[in-house]
C-alpha cells in the first residue's frame, strides 16, 4: 500500500511565525520555463500557507444522483435539469468559439450538458493534449505504487534508474520528479535539444544536477520523462502499452493512443491523443476519487495527494495537476479545482465542489483566459 504523505502544510507548519511575512514568487528561471505552456500564474502570493488548504471538494447530494457510468458513453441531460443557468452556460460555450476551440465538452454530476465542436469536428476527433500527458504519467505511477510494483514516492528514483545511482542524482526521489522540484539542468537550449532528441530517455538520464532536489521548482519536460524509464525498468513495459488494460480500457477511452519517441519510449511528458469526451472520461475518474463503476482504479488517496500543493516553492503545483489553490490562479472559480493543461490551451478541468468536468480543445490562442472560460461555467451552476 501506498505510504501515507505529510502534507505541505505540516511540514511548514514549523515555519509559521516566522520570517515569511513578505510574499513568495517562483524564480525568474521558473518563470521563463512556463512561458511555451500559456498558463498565467500569479506573479507572487501571500507566504501564510493557510490560504492554500484545500476544501473538501466534492459535496454530492440526494437531490443531484450520479448519472450511469459513462463507459460506452456519456449520458446526456439539460443544464437545467443539472441546477444549471443555460444562458450562462451559452456564454462559456461562445468565449471558448471566439477563442478558437474546435471541441468543448461539460460535464455536470456525470451528465452531459453541454457540447460543441468547430468545422471539420465532431465527438470522435481526436487531438493531442500536449502536457495533459503528465496528469496521466502521474495516475499510471499511483496505480504502480498501489500494486506494489514501485515502492512509494519516496523512492530514490535511483533504485529504478541504475545511471542515477551517485551522490547527487541519487537524492532525487519519484516526488520530485512529479513535483518539478527535482533540481536537474534547466535551461531553454537543453529544452529545445531534449525535444528533438531521439532517444529522450536517454537525454532525460543524462541531464546533469544544476542544485539539490526541492530547492527550486521549475517546469521540467525532461525531469517527467525520466518517470518513463522509471515505468520501463519496473515493469519492463513501455508506460503506453500499460496504460491501455489498467486504464484506457477501464473507462472507456477506446480511442486513445500515446505518442513514443523515435527510440520507442512513451512520451511521459507529453502527447497523449484523445476526443474531448474521451478526456471527459479521464477527470471523471478524479472527480469520482479513483473509483469506476464499483472499482477502484485509483486510491482516493492518491487522487487527493496528486491534486493538493506537493512542495513549498509553487502552491498551485501538485502532482503533475495545477491547481487553483487559494483561488489565485481562477479568482472565479472554488479554489478546489484543478486542471491537466496542455500547450496549446488543452485543457481538463475538474471542480469537485461542483461535480463539474470541463474540456477545451482546439487551435491556439493567445488570449485564452481560464478564469474567464471556467469562471463562466461555475457561475451557471444555481
Amino acid at each position: 500500500m501506498m505510504k501515507s504523505f505529510l502534507p505541505l502544510f505540516l511540514l511548514l507548519s514549523g515555519l509559521a511565525g516566522s520570517a515569511l511575512a513578505q510574499e513568495r514568487s517562483l524564480s525568474e528561471q521558473a518563470q521563463r520555463s512556463l512561458e511555451s505552456e500559456g498558463l498565467k500564474l500569479p506573479l507572487s502570493w501571500p507566504s501564510d500557507v493557510s490560504l492554500f488548504i484545500q476544501p473538501q471538494g466534492l459535496q454530492q447530494t440526494a437531490q443531484n444522483p450520479w448519472a450511469p457510468w459513462p463507459t460506452l458513453d456519456w449520458t446526456t441531460s439539460t443544464p437545467q435539469a443539472q441546477g444549471m443557468d443555460p444562458q450562462v452556460l451559452k456564454q462559456a460555450l461562445q468565449y471558448a468559439q471566439d477563442q478558437d476551440s474546435k471541441g468543448i465538452v461539460v460535464i455536470r454530476n456525470g451528465y452531459l450538458v453541454g457540447e460543441w465542436y468547430g468545422q471539420g469536428w465532431n465527438k470522435d476527433t481526436k487531438e493531442r493534449g500536449y502536457s495533459i500527458a503528465k496528469s496521466f504519467s502521474s495516475c499510471l505511477l499511483g496505480m504502480l505504487i498501489e500494486q506494489g510494483t514501485l515502492g512509494s514516492v519516496n523512492d530514490s528514483a535511483a533504485l529504478y534508474v541504475p545511471e542515477w545511482r551517485d551522490s547527487s542524482h541519487g537524492l532525487v526521489t519519484l516526488r520530485n520528479l512529479l513535483s518539478m522540484d527535482s533540481g536537474l539542468h534547466w535551461d531553454p537550449i537543453s529544452e529545445l535539444a531534449f525535444l528533438l532528441a531521439a532517444d529522450q530517455n536517454a537525454f532525460a538520464i543524462g541531464l546533469s544536477m544544476d542544485h539539490p532536489p526541492c530547492d527550486e521548482w521549475l517546469y521540467h519536460n525532461a525531469a517527467v520523462q525520466v518517470l518513463s524509464e522509471v515505468i520501463l525498468n519496473a515493469t519492463g513495459k513501455q508506460p503506453h502499452e500499460l496504460a491501455r488494460p489498467y486504464l484506457w480500457d477501464k473507462i472507456g477511452m477506446w480511442g486513445a493512443w500515446w505518442k513514443t519517441d523515435q527510440r520507442g519510449n512513451t512520451m511521459t511528458y507529453q502527447s497523449v491523443y484523445a476526443s474531448a469526451r474521451e478526456f471527459a472520461k479521464f477527470g471523471y475518474l478524479y472527480l469520482r476519487n479513483g473509483e469506476w463503476d464499483g472499482e477502484q482504479l485509483l486510491s482516493e488517496s492518491w487522487v487527493r495527494e496528486s491534486t493538493r500543493p506537493s512542495q513549498y516553492t509553487n502552491p498551485f503545483y501538485g502532482y503533475l495537476w495545477w491547481l487553483n489553490s487559494g483561488s489565485l490562479v481562477m479568482p472565479d472559480v472554488p479554489a478546489d479545482a484543478y486542471m491537466a493543461a496542455g500547450a496549446n490551451e488543452k485543457r481538463i478541468y475538474v471542480v469537485p465542489s461542483l461535480a463539474l468536468i470541463a474540456v477545451r480543445l482546439g487551435n491556439p490562442s493567445r488570449s485564452w483566459d481560464d478564469n474567464q472560460f471556467l469562471g463562466l461555467i461555475c457561475q451557471s451552476v444555481l
